[in-house]
């Protein structure tokens, strides 16, 4: 058996290394990070501030909390600011993780075929293997819930939950990001399921005291270092400036597309207003467009300095406005919008080195393809074939997955309340619901920000098929 789990670390492992040396890329948030990590090297701490300069401002912990960089400071400090070293522990973090949830699949089922399909989905699934050539959070935050996802089903397998390991596995999945919060959820229905309501809620509020007490702790040092916001803001500024709360605001009364999101969005934190670029679409009338065109024309005066308060004012004015005009379009409808894109954004790359150049495909183009401009999408396609058949490959992967995951919930039903693919079930669907409605509610949406719940989703199609075939059987 250990044999087996040796060949199956290996197999996780060297596709990932394989990415990681062809393919290495930083990322979009990775200059966040890798700022606070060279702070807390030069013994500064957490903080924004530029490293090359002398202030040194406290700080949250970047964009999410200071688990990432922690841990890139740490690989850094061993390995002389290697970033390959990063992105190959953190693989190898990964895998560990797996074998642990492909063990606790065996032990629930005590069957070897269900092991080497689980061993094989984690190790080759398209939607999870190449997120470690990235110096982003994903695949940490892949291993963390990996991990839970492992304690939770050994948890189900003894009829007892794993206060400690559970207790760990939150700590180090929302460290790394916060949005992993969310995996408290599973966590929840998994306790109650197994001990009943009234024991639930005590073993309940013995895990959200051992994951609480970690960040009351690093409350207390934002508190005594004087930090004006004790959680991160809805955009983070590598330079530690405010934030455009108020343009962000009216981007949510219009936004209910990713790939409108960087004509409107990525330029902002890094104070380049010329690269802004609003469609149509986004204006409720004339009146409105006109306002807008002049706010984006003052702002592009000013290129490459803060982001004047009095104009992020007008933005929030123009988006108050427009949600007490349209509050079921801003509360229901868009978001609704957002979340079936979310799930079904064929053109995603989830990590692959497959995203359309720019100069081979402009923002207006990428989003006419992503909306089905057939002749755009088959231009492309003959002139990025690459880029083309593992766009497609990936979606017909997600495709077949959600669709066995839809068979897996018509089943539910015929499942008894002691089985634990009954309990599966309903982790599964509150963990996609809570995320959903989160992101599209926000509006900061991205088909990657649901990478998270793939995982889930594998596991209980990989335990739903095993259990509809024994039982043919």
């Amino acid at each position: 058996m250990h044999t087996t789990y040796i060949v199956f670390f290996i197999i996780i492992l060297v596709p990932r290394i394989l990415f990681i040396l062809f393919y290495p890329e930083l990322g979009g948030d990775s200059e966040i990070y890798t700022t606070v990590a060279e702070n807390i090297l030069s013994g500064c701490g957490v903080s924004l501030s530029n490293p090359l300069t002398e202030e040194c401002v406290p700080h949250f912990g970047g964009n999410h909390g200071p688990g990432y960089p922690l841990f890139i400071s740490l690989v850094w400090k061993v390995f002389n600011h290697s970033d390959l070293a990063v992105r190959i522990i953190q693989s190898i973090i990964y895998s560990i993780s797996c074998l642990w949830l492909i063990r606790s699949a065996y032990l629930l089922t005590n069957n070897k075929k269900l092991l080497t399909v689980v061993g094989l989905l984690l190790a080759l699934s398209p939607l999870l293997i190449a997120w470690p050539r990235y110096v982003q959070t994903e695949t940490l935050s892949l291993a963390a819930t990996i991990y839970l996802l492992a304690e939770i089903i050994l948890s189900l397998s003894i009829k007892k939950i794993r206060v400690i390991s559970i207790s760990l596995a939150l700590i180090f999945a929302t460290w790394i990001r916060l949005d992993n919060i969310f995996l408290t959820i599973p966590v929840a229905i998994t306790v109650i399921y197994i001990h009943g309501f009234r024991n639930g809620i005590i073993k309940g509020i013995l895990i959200a005291t051992i994951l609480s007490s970690t960040w009351a702790t690093w409350t207390t040092r934002n508190i005594i270092v004087k930090l004006p916001n004790l959680i991160p803001t809805d955009m983070i500024m590598p330079d530690g400036s405010r934030p455009p709360s108020g343009y962000l605001k009216w981007t949510k009364t219009w936004i209910t597309h990713e790939y409108e999101r960087p004509g409107a969005l990525w330029g902002i934190n890094r104070k380049n207003y010329i690269s802004i670029n609003i469609p149509d679409r986004a204006y409720e009338n004339n009146k409105e467009k006109k306002e807008i065109k002049l706010l984006v024309k003052k702002l592009k005066l000013l290129n490459g300095q803060n982001f004047p308060i009095e104009i992020d004012n007008e933005f929030k004015r123009i988006a108050q406005l427009k949600i007490v005009n349209n509050p079921l379009q801003y509360w229901l409808i868009y978001p609704s919008i957002r979340a079936i894109r979310m799930w079904t954004n064929p053109f995603s790359s989830f990590g692959w080195p497959n995203e359309m150049p720019d100069r081979g495909l402009s923002k207006n183009e990428r989003l006419a393809a992503a909306k089905g401009n057939i002749s755009i999408l088959m231009q492309k396609a003959v002139e990025y074939p690459f880029h083309a058949i593992s766009k497609g490959f990936n979606a017909f992967y997600r495709l077949i997955l959600m669709l066995l995951l839809i068979f897996s919930f018509f089943n539910f039903y015929k499942l008894k309340k002691e089985n634990p693919l009954f309990a599966l079930n309903f982790i599964t669907i509150s963990y996609m619901t809570s995320r959903s409605l989160f992101f599209s509610l926000s509006s900061n949406f991205e088909t990657r920000y649901m990478v998270t719940a793939i995982p889930f989703i594998e596991i209980l199609v990989c335990l739903s098929i095993f259990s509809f075939l024994n039982k043919k059987k």
